[in-house]
């Protein structure tokens, strides 16, 4: 035995007992990653199992799985969600992940799955199956931005805010939706008293990164007088229809009157008197409305939608997000002609 082994004190003794250290390293660490992968494989499968429900919708799991069906459910799954059938979607890419083994290849479908519980108001959800994705591939730029818009739209400011820095380091540009975040949070402060919030909400109309609409809006909330004073009036056509909806009461006069838009604007809309019918608003719809008046005719109102910049969708309600692709800072004010509908009030007794 002597013979065969090294002496203790033997250069070669050392060499030996390096290499079966570096081979019980290596054996090591080939066993804890396969169980390590295991553990992951049985995590997602039994995370996504908490997400399935006894009454599907679709007999899915009765049809035996082949990888030619893989581009087809997922079209029919994106299909649905766009028609709205979000529990016929969920239950289509649950399906394919189920049967999937590879996470690379089950990623896009992954994030289909995350975008559908967001659009159907499942945020918790939506907010584990991109945390569930990023686990596994942290510089996934997609899976960043949808887990910061559902952090945002659950008020969850601090972790949005946390998003910006990785896409920033992927090299996205973040300016905006970092100023739009900042102002998400800033105006659901409750610690900030209303003249606190009016201060910072004046400061940031000096950055050209903050929307004006926006900030315009949750200043006639808080405070009428500072709305009034910042007036921007080349972006007077943005918040249109803030203007055209604001009572009475929360008129100012003395500077409606030193200003021909804005003295446009409300002599169209009934709240001047009409001696001066030749004021002009350089916006198609108010000018059409005065032209209307000095003929005669004064049952003209406006209704107004909302459009997206990006995807063109219509809304009857103002965003600040789109509720169809999520764009930030995309609204487009389109008002319409419509004859006033005199409301007519019946007593029940």
């Amino acid at each position: 035995m002597d013979n065969i082994l090294p002496a203790y004190d033997d250069p070669l003794f050392s060499i030996l007992i390096i290499i079966i250290l570096i081979i019980i390293v290596s054996l090591s660490s080939l066993i804890v990653g396969n169980y390590k992968e295991k553990k992951k494989k049985s995590s997602l499968k039994k995370f996504l199992g908490g997400f399935k429900k006894n009454n599907a919708v679709l007999n899915i799991e009765e049809i035996p799985f082949e990888k030619a069906l893989i581009k087809p459910l997922t079209l029919l799954a994106q299909a649905f969600k766009t028609q709205g059938e979000y529990q016929k979607s969920i239950n289509l890419n649950l399906y394919l992940i189920d049967n999937i083994s590879n996470f690379y290849e089950k990623e896009k479908i992954l994030e289909e799955l995350g975008e559908t519980y967001l659009k159907a108001g499942f945020l918790k959800r939506s907010k584990l199956i991109y945390l569930e994705i990023l686990n596994k591939h942290p510089r996934n730029k997609q899976a960043l931005y949808y887990l910061g818009i559902v952090y945002e739209l659950m008020h969850e400011f601090d972790k949005a805010l946390e998003i910006i820095t990785p896409l920033e380091i992927l090299g996205e540009k973040t300016e905006k939706l970092k100023a739009h975040i900042e102002l998400s949070k800033l105006l659901e402060e409750k610690s900030f008293s209303k003249s606190k919030k009016v201060d910072e909400l004046t400061k940031l109309l000096q950055e050209k990164n903050h929307p004006y609409r926006r900030i315009m809006k949750a200043l006639f909330a808080l405070d009428l007088n500072v709305a009034w004073q910042h007036i921007d009036y080349e972006k007077i056509d943005s918040i249109l229809d803030i203007l055209w909806f604001l009572p009475s009461l929360n008129l100012n006069f003395d500077i409606i009157s030193n200003n021909e838009t804005l003295s446009a604007i409300y002599l169209a809309k009934g709240e001047l008197e009409t001696k001066e019918l030749n004021k002009k608003s350089n916006i198609f719809s108010i000018d059409t409305i005065i032209s209307a008046k000095i003929g005669g005719k004064d049952n003209i109102d406006l209704l107004f939608n909302y459009g997206c910049g990006k995807c063109k969708h219509h809304f009857p309600i103002g965003f600040t997000r789109c509720p169809k692709c999520y764009t930030i800072d995309a609204i487009q004010i389109k008002e319409t002609l419509v004859q006033k509908k005199s409301q007519t009030s019946y007593s029940l007794l």
